[in-house]
């Protein structure tokens, strides 16, 4: 019998020795690596047991277990690795060093047993037959490792049970069944071994026989399941690094794969594995990302094929996470330009009216004063202040123009013209600017080019007048030049050359790139006493760019600027223009004095508007034309006055309390007027869009504030029945005009006890209304309705109606403003 058992014992050393050296030959990587370690000590420890059944002395038998110990020390730490590592669970580095550490202080506790008495406390010797006997009682270490043992081997099978469910792949079940039969047998003997409930373990180690058909089914792993196929391993272990999920459907709809990354994606992949797949495939379907535990994932699908034939499909899981956050950051930030740029159009619209409403009233009262007064002096002023309100709508009409450009509103709108026309207001509104600085202005028109032209007449003169404009303003001495040519294209088009040139302070070449962007300007501490927004130049190469053209600029530093462009026009008639540059040196520079364009007494208009001080600007603006004019001061009075009047031409502000201007021309046409009334929207609302928005609504036409008396007169002739206007007279005032000014010869100065009333600013006032007069007529209707006014912003104000509340106060702060009183007005403000 001894015998026997030296021979198996010799048969399983040779066997392990043989694995050791199959799996030290196919040693690819860290599997292999645990696996090596684990036949190494199975080695160590079976050839240390032979020299104890050897042994025939207490001492060499000790010498010999440690030899074995040197071994069964290490076998259970790196076989559980090896199952980890098998199933693909990651084990942190630093539970593979405790568990290292511990299998050190057990060996070390072995060897110094004698003198601790930690492992064994009690032991003999003795031989019985040929075998030897090694007694002891066990110590404390020894029931704690061997409490270990049983741990690992319990956790290995686990590990492996669970693995083999979830594992699709045939070849890859067997060898993880293979795997966990040696582990099972190992495990078996060894617990027979701990507890020896069979007689043959007190003399004879079983593990050793769990060692032999441990080793026999692990080279069925190796060989038949090819555990240590480097390709497979490879393959595996590349797909479960991948940070995408990854899953194989057959053409039946079988997960057949799936790796690490999918499992932790999906736990309930095993138990509804079609459930999943569903729904990685409609999320496919619908180019829609899957949200996966806080983080987002895109999925994707490929079809596999094997030999041209569809054999299932790989869905994939790449983390798009970060990638969405920063589009989510993107709309936001998005959405917060949008909202900002929403703001910015509803502040410059709100701007453009609270702006253009008191300039309405400013230069319609300076344009009386102009048309009537014969003092050089004061007519010296009106000019300042015509010319100042007229900057000031320039700077607004800039902003205005800047944001419809930036929101994609500025459109280019084509019409038959006049080229001289168009040449005529440019230099009319550039040349008092060019005579002011004391510079001489040249314009130069080719005599050949087509009269009647077909394009944007009013954008090609906005950029010419904003080139003009900026020539003035930076030349202090010399000239400014004007030339006009063109070059025929075809037939029926021309392009149309326009070159501004000036002798003033010209452009630095580092500056050349600015002077395009919006609110920047050359040299601004050199420049910082000219007025300007710094957007007349980013305006001219947008309206350009819309008119398929663009700006050509050449510039010397000090000595002056020439700027070019040229435009695509259609021609309607090739009649040329003829010698306009002759005409132009024979105007007078003198101012023109007013005349009205015609006179129409039997005409009726009505003037909607809540504020008393524009209709007085309305009324003094007409009176020479003799219209009879009535004013309504509400949506509500208008439809009572016409109700009982047929008026030819009805003007209706906007912005007017509890019934607003669309709103009174809705009710107007509702209540029967004729249908030969015309009605035009007056209104300080000049931003993008407005005009198209009340044409929309009903009106025939749209006039913005600060009302132009000429382009008034213009309007009312092409709109009033023709049988009603006559022309002006062309000799002396007429005799309307003469009654109304009659009217004046009573008139007394302001009365002293108004220069006592410290709330109320006299210059301001006669500054705003034009003469002590006219402030004396409007202070006397502020009085007038002030008691009634207050009553009603109270009312408002008790009842909750903030929106009316809101219009009667913002008319409260103009009106009071304009007879002086800017403690009110800023109250209201």
């Amino acid at each position: 019998m001894y015998y026997i058992v030296l021979g198996v014992q010799c048969v399983i050393i040779t066997l392990l020795f043989v694995e050791c050296w199959v799996v030290f030959k196919n040693w690819k990587g860290v599997l292999h690596s645990y696996l090596f370690l684990a036949c190494v000590s199975m080695l160590v420890n079976s050839t240390g047991y032979l020299f104890e059944l050897l042994a025939r002395t207490e001492e060499a038998y000790f010498t010999a277990l440690r030899l074995s110990y040197l071994g069964r020390a290490w076998i259970s730490f790196s076989l559980l690795l090896f199952i980890l590592e098998l199933t693909r669970i990651r084990v942190p580095r630093i539970v593979k060093s405790l568990l290292a550490v511990y299998n050190v202080i057990t060996y070390f506790i072995i060897i110094t047993t004698k003198i601790t008495g930690l492992y064994y406390k009690k032991t003999s010797f003795y031989i019985r037959g040929r075998f030897p006997v090694f007694l002891h009682e066990n110590g404390i270490w020894h029931d704690i490792n061997d409490g270990m043992l049983v741990i690992c081997i319990f956790l290995g099978l686990t590990v492996l049970a669970i693995s083999w469910c979830r594992e699709k792949n045939p070849m890859a079940k067997g060898s993880i069944f293979a795997v966990a039969g040696a582990i099972l047998v190992v495990g078996g003997t060894t617990v027979i071994q701990i507890f020896k409930p069979i007689p043959l373990a007190k003399v004879y180690d079983t593990t050793m026989v769990g060692f032999y058909f441990g080793s026999v089914l692990m080279f069925i792993a190796i060989f038949k399941y090819k555990l240590l196929d480097a390709e497979t391993l490879a393959r595996e272990y590349v797909i479960d690094e991948l940070s995408e999920g990854i899953i194989a459907v057959n053409e039946k709809g079988d997960v057949n794969f799936s790796n690490v990354p999918a499992l932790s994606l999906f736990p309930d992949l095993i138990k509804e594995p079609r459930e999943v797949v569903n729904t990685i495939r409609n999320a496919v379907d619908a180019g829609e990302p899957l949200r996966l535990k806080d983080r987002i994932y895109t999925p994707e699908s490929n079809i596999l094929y094997r030999n041209g034939v569809a054999i299932g499909t790989i869905y994939a899981l790449a983390d798009d996470t970060e990638h969405y956050r920063y589009m989510e950051e993107l709309e936001e930030q998005k959405k917060l330009a949008d909202d900002a740029n929403k703001a910015k159009s509803a502040f410059l619209a709100n701007m453009s009216h609270e702006i253009r409403t008191p300039i309405n009233a400013v230069l319609g009262m300076d344009e009386m004063i102009l048309r009537e007064s014969t003092e050089k002096e004061i007519l010296s002023y009106a000019g300042d202040i015509r010319t100042a309100g007229n900057t000031l709508l320039s700077l607004i009409n800039d902003i205005l123009d800047f944001s419809k450009i930036e929101e994609g509103r500025m459109e280019i709108l084509p019409t038959q013209y006049e080229l001289s026309s168009l040449i005529s207001d440019i230099v009319n509104m550039i040349r008092e600017r060019a005579d002011k600085k004391g510079l001489r202005l040249e314009i130069n028109v080719d005599s050949d080019i087509p009269h009647l032209l077909h394009g944007d007449a009013i954008r090609i003169k906005q950029v010419a007048l904003n080139l003009l404009t900026n020539a003035v303003k930076y030349t202090d001495e010399g000239e400014v030049r004007l030339k006009v040519s063109f070059s025929k294209q075809e037939d029926e088009a021309i392009l149309l050359g326009f070159m501004i040139s000036d002798t003033g302070i010209g452009m630095k070449e580092e500056d050349m790139d600015r002077l395009f962007s919006p609110f920047s300007r050359i040299e601004e501490k050199r420049n910082r006493s000219i007025e300007g927004t710094g957007l007349g130049m980013s305006i001219v190469r947008q309206l350009l760019t819309l008119m398929d053209s663009e700006l050509t600029v050449k510039s010397v530093y000090g000595e002056g600027s020439e700027f070019f462009f040229e435009i695509r026009q259609g021609v309607v008639k090739w009649e040329p223009i003829g010698d306009y540059s002759a005409r132009f040196a024979e105007e007078a520079s003198e101012r023109v004095e007013y005349r009205e364009l015609f006179h129409a007494p039997d005409a009726d208009i009505l003037v909607v508007d809540d504020t008393e001080v524009n209709l007085s600007v309305i009324r003094n603006l007409l009176k020479r034309t003799q219209i009879r004019i009535d004013t309504a001061l509400s949506g509500q009075e208008a439809l009572e006055k016409a109700a009982g009047k047929d008026y030819d031409i009805i003007f209706i502000d906007h912005m007017m309390p509890e019934m607003d201007g669309i709103e009174t021309l809705h009710r107007l046409k509702e209540s029967g007027s004729p249908d030969s009334t015309v009605y035009i929207v007056l209104t300080a609302n000049a931003v993008s869009g407005a005009r198209q928005r009340y044409l929309a609504e009903g009106f025939e036409d749209y006039v913005s504030k600060p009302v132009d008396g000429v382009r008034l007169e213009k309007l009312l002739k092409r709109y009033l029945p023709a049988d009603k206007v006559r022309a002006a007279e062309p000799d002396g005032e007429p005799e309307a005009a003469e009654e109304q000014e009659a009217g004046h010869a009573g008139y007394k100065p302001l009365p002293e006890w108004l220069a006592d009333t410290p709330e109320l600013d006299l210059r301001q006032g006669i500054i705003c209304c034009g003469s002590e007069e006219g402030y004396l007529s409007v202070l006397g209707v502020f009085h007038q309705t002030a008691k009634s006014k207050a009553g009603e912003i109270d009312r408002l104000f008790e009842e909750g109606d903030i929106e009316n509340y809101t219009v009667k106060v913002h008319a409260l702060k103009s009106s009071a403003r304009i007879i002086g009183a800017a403690s009110l007005s800023e109250m209201a403000k």
